[in-house]
């Protein structure tokens, strides 16, 4: 077999090799599908087999001639062509790699292929061919959840309807190949306020101004959380499945001599819908303080994800609960929550987000009572150098309906909170990537001991990316 890149082949038009970005005739997996006709694909194959002179005079011809030569097994042609040809190009180097990763593919070695597709994405996040590679190598090795995050950001973003619907099969075939699944994080918790104290020193007790003790007052220190979740999945017809859930997490603040537990089982049926999934739950739950229960609950939650059009998410997730607090008899009664999500998706690398929500909480004691609105806002973004980046910012104003002790007026909190997560993409360690989540929160309350401002730190690593 012949290749030949004649010299006019390496002066066509500069960006022809755009066809791995995001575009009308982007994501075509067969060769059949690459800028040319299936005819043509053919007869391509045909002189490779015969050994004929193949001569290669675009990048779309370089990418379905490659296709072919890795389809005949002819893998190391196929990185000496890529190699050959436009090595001047800026994406020369970019090209050389993703036919690296798919010859490595192809060999059977998808650890190598992984490698080599979050190298490119790390660098070029936008190549959103590369990022589909990257999934089905990852599905091949079992790396269930990172597969998930990326095909479901590709899902989202509308490529999967350029692919006939493969990704959104792959998240069933996902769902289908592990009924029972475990996840569990390490987590370090620098915090300015480990115990939710007030930066106060005084508060208003009619006319009188008395002193908040030193227990109450803000603290910082380091906190420790391990946390994890047991899930079972029971497909019970291919649009519904039964799932079971037991999640659980305990915090240690030594600074305090604090010591958090919480945990949740919940039980529900996923019902797919036509462009997305709802998940109806019943939920039952717990949290102790030092050994001893301070919260109780009992619920029910419905949750949608739903796509809207080509590039947007709709997440709306209504839950209520069912409330008994141990030490505060006064706050038992009812919880309702509206919590709401606008994504707009520019491509799987980047979206923005819409935030919006209300809670309502009906309390035996009218002062505990109150109704929340809030607002926000939330940028997503995979960045050049293996970072991603996601910042939001919200807003909540929370009034309450009698008047609170010492103060004859009800309780008022206004809080803004501003959150970033960072995760390093490409520094991967026994298949967990590095990430740090920092969340500021400001809450301006006419209660003393409930004004309070807080930082916190959440440093882990995870396998959701």
């Amino acid at each position: 077999m012949i290749l030949n890149t004649p010299r006019r082949a390496l002066r066509v038009r500069r960006g022809a090799f755009k066809l791995l970005r995001r575009g009308r005739n982007v994501l075509c997996v067969a060769a059949s599908c690459l800028l040319i006709t299936s005819g043509a694909a053919d007869a391509l194959n045909a002189r490779l087999a015969n050994g004929q002179v193949v001569t290669v005079n675009s990048s779309a011809e370089l990418q379905t001639t490659v296709r072919l030569l890795l389809a005949n097994g002819m893998r190391d042609d196929a990185r000496r062509l890529v190699r050959a040809f436009e090595p001047g190009h800026p994406d020369h180097a970019v090209r050389v790699a993703y036919v690296d990763g798919l010859a490595a593919a192809a060999e059977g070695n998808d650890v190598e292929a992984v490698r080599i597709f979050r190298n490119i994405l790390a660098q070029r996040p936008e190549l959103d061919l590369v990022r589909v590679q990257l999934v089905g190598a990852m599905a091949r090795l079992d790396l269930d959840d990172g597969a998930r995050a990326q095909a479901e950001r590709l899902v989202a973003a509308g490529v999967d309807d350029k692919l006939d619907g493969q990704l959104s099969g792959l998240l069933r075939q996902l769902d289908a190949n592990r009924p029972l699944t475990f996840r569990g994080y390490l987590s370090f918790l620098p915090s300015t306020n480990v115990n939710n104290g007030t930066d106060r020193s005084t508060v208003a007790i009619g006319p009188v101004a008395g002193v908040i003790p030193d227990d109450e007052r803000r603290k910082s220190g380091l906190g420790i959380a391990l946390g994890g979740q047991v899930a079972f999945r029971h497909q019970m017809t291919p649009s519904n499945a039964f799932i079971a859930a037991l999640d659980g997490r305990v915090e240690r603040f030594p600074t305090i001599d604090r010591t958090n537990t919480t945990g949740q089982l919940s039980l529900g049926v996923e019902h797919r819908l036509p462009r997305g999934k709802a998940l109806f739950r019943l939920l039952t739950g717990l949290a102790h303080q030092d050994g001893d229960r301070t919260y109780r609950y009992d619920g029910l939650s419905i949750e949608t994800n739903t796509r809207i059009g080509d590039s947007w998410r709709l997440y709306f997730g209504p839950e209520y609960r069912q409330e008994t607090y141990d030490r505060t008899r006064g706050e038992d009664g009812s919880t309702f929550d509206l919590p709401v999500q606008l994504d707009r998706f520019a491509g799987p690398d980047s979206f923005v987000r819409f935030i919006a929500g209300a809670t309502f909480g009906r309390k035996r004691l009218d002062r505990f009572s109150f109704d929340e609105a809030r607002l926000g806002l939330g940028y997503y973004r995979e960045m050049p150098m293996g970072f991603s980046g996601y910042a939001e910012v919200i807003a909540a104003r929370r009034t309450y309906h009698d008047d609170f002790p010492g103060i004859s007026d009800p309780r008022r909190d206004e809080r803004l909170s501003f959150g970033v997560t960072v995760t390093k993409r490409d520094l991967v360690v026994a298949g967990f990537a590095p990430q740090v989540s920092l969340r500021a929160t400001r809450t301006r309350s006419n209660a003393a001991f409930h004004d309070t401002t807080k930082t916190d730190l959440d440093i882990r690593l995870v396998k959701e990316f």
